[in-house]
C-alpha cells in the first residue's frame, strides 16, 4: 500500500481587506514515491476556491463518465455537492488554494455560482492575463507566505474593482448566517420568514451567489461539520452522530452518505477522500 507524507501544509488568514470575499489560505506539499500514485476521492465541498498548481501534473477523472480532464495550473471551482472526481498524485504535488467566502466567487470573480456548481474550470478560461501573470510568478514561491505576499496585491485590485460592479444582497448573507447557526435543515423556512424579502426572490439570490438552494447548503454545512467532529472523536459511533446533529434517524445519516459521498458510514474511510 502505497504511503504519501504531506511534507508541509499550512493555513493562514487573508488580510481584512480581503476577508469579505476570500475565507483563508492553503498550502500543500505532497510527496509521493518514485512509481507510485496517490489516489483520492474528491467529496462534496462547501466553499468555492482558486486554486494554484505549480507542481507535478496530476491527473483528475470523473468517476461517473470516466473522462480525463484537462491538467490546469489554476482551476476556479464551485461548490461541489457530491464525490465527482477521482485524482491520481505522482511526483511532487504542490497546491496553493483561495478558500473563498460563501459568496466570495460572485463578488471576487463576478460569476453566479450555480455555474459553476460541480464544476471546475481553467482560470485562464475567466481572466486570462491576470491568472498567467500570477502563476508564473507562483512557480517559486515555496510556502505559504511567499504565496499570499505574492497572490494578495492582484486579489486586492480585483475586490477593488469589483466594488462598484457587484452589489450582494444582505438577505443571502443574513441566511448564510443564520443556516451556520443552525444544524437543522427543517429550519430553513423559519430562518427564511425572518428575512424581509419574499421567499421565492431570496432563494433566487442564495443560489446565485452561494451555488445552491439555501436547504441544500444547510445539509452539506451540517454534514461537513459531522465529518469533522467524527475526525476529533473517532471513537463516537454513527447512531450518536446521527443524534448530535439532528437527523431523524440513523438511515436519514445513510442517505447524506451515500448522496455525498457514495459509499455508506460502514465503509467510510476518511483517507480516501481529499477533503
Amino acid at each position: 500500500m502505497l504511503t504519501a507524507e504531506t511534507i508541509y501544509e499550512n493555513h493562514c488568514p487573508p488580510t481584512r481587506a480581503l476577508a469579505p470575499f476570500v475565507y483563508e489560505y492553503v498550502y500543500r506539499f505532497i510527496s509521493i514515491p518514485d512509481g507510485m500514485t496517490l489516489v483520492r476521492d474528491m467529496p462534496l465541498r462547501i466553499f468555492s476556491s482558486i486554486d494554484f498548481f505549480p507542481g507535478d501534473p496530476f491527473e483528475t477523472r470523473d468517476l461517473h463518465t470516466g473522462k480525463t480532464l484537462p491538467f490546469a495550473r489554476c482551476s476556479i471551482r464551485g461548490p461541489r455537492t457530491f464525490t465527482k472526481y477521482k485524482i491520481d498524485l505522482r511526483g511532487n504535488f504542490r497546491s496553493f488554494s483561495v478558500r473563498l467566502q460563501h459568496g466570495g466567487l460572485y463578488r471576487l470573480l463576478a460569476i453566479p455560482a450555480d455555474e459553476l456548481r460541480d464544476q471546475s474550470v481553467d482560470a485562464m478560461t475567466v481572466l486570462p492575463a491576470y491568472f498567467a501573470e500570477i502563476q508564473a510568478q507562483l512557480t517559486s514561491c515555496q510556502d505559504i507566505a511567499s504565496c499570499v505576499a505574492l497572490v494578495e496585491p492582484y486579489l486586492l485590485r480585483l475586490a477593488m474593482s469589483r466594488k462598484k460592479e457587484i452589489r450582494p444582497s444582505a438577505a443571502v448573507s443574513e441566511l448564510v448566517s443564520n443556516i451556520e447557526g443552525t444544524l437543522a435543515p427543517s429550519s430553513i423556512r423559519d430562518l427564511s420568514d425572518k428575512i424581509f424579502l419574499s421567499r421565492r426572490q431570496l432563494e433566487r439570490n442564495f443560489i446565485r451567489e452561494i451555488g445552491t438552494t439555501p436547504k441544500l447548503f444547510s445539509r452539506m454545512i451540517r454534514f461537513t461539520h459531522m465529518l469533522k467532529y467524527k475526525d476529533k472523536f473517532p471513537d463516537v459511533n454513527w447512531a450518536n452522530l446521527a443524534y448530535e446533529f439532528h437527523y431523524a434517524d440513523q438511515m436519514h445519516l445513510v442517505r447524506d452518505f451515500r448522496e455525498f459521498l457514495g459509499v455508506p458510514p460502514s465503509r467510510f474511510l476518511a483517507e480516501k477522500f481529499a477533503f
